[in-house]
């Protein structure tokens, strides 16, 4: 190099290095975002299992004459799922249509990329139903199934 370029002062520099240091922006965003992510996971599963341990304490009463009449726990359950999946549908299908345009404006920044990503968002939409589905479940089974006399005698 030295031959070709006399007097000069050559450096080399790596690729690997030159594209880490272009897209290193990129990746702070990213970090910040999957922490916000996790953060916001996390307030909104607090805000979950507070609702529904409020809700069943004020259907308590409903819940125990229920079953007094005879309803099966699963009937319950179900009844409790059905009312919290009415508000949550909305919310994630919202959710998840305002994210997967979010995330098209901000992959078409880059030269390539993957091809599609919806059923990427349909798995996750369908991962935090099922997962606010068990929470409700989860919080919903002890109510469902104590002892109906324990609900009406504490009024």
């Amino acid at each position: 190099a030295s031959e070709a370029f006399p007097g000069q002062t050559i450096e080399f520099e790596s690729l690997e290095q030159a594209m880490t240091e272009s897209y290193n922006s990129i990746r702070v965003f990213r970090n910040s975002t999957i922490v916000a992510s996790f953060v916001i996971f996390f307030i909104t599963l607090m805000g979950l299992i507070g609702y529904t341990n409020d809700e069943t304490q004020r259907r308590s009463k409903e819940i125990a004459i229920r079953k007094v009449n005879g309803a099966e726990a699963s009937t319950i359950i179900e009844m409790l799922a059905k009312d919290v999946l009415w508000m949550a549908l909305p919310a994630v299908l919202v959710g998840t249509l305002v994210s997967w345009y979010v995330g098209e404006l901000w992959m078409s920044q880059f030269a390539t990329t993957i091809d599609s990503t919806i059923p990427y968002f349909i798995m996750t939409a369908l991962v935090v139903l099922a997962l606010i589905v068990s929470i409700v479940v989860i919080k919903t089974w002890k109510i469902a199934n104590e002892n109906p006399v324990k609900s009406i005698k504490s009024e």
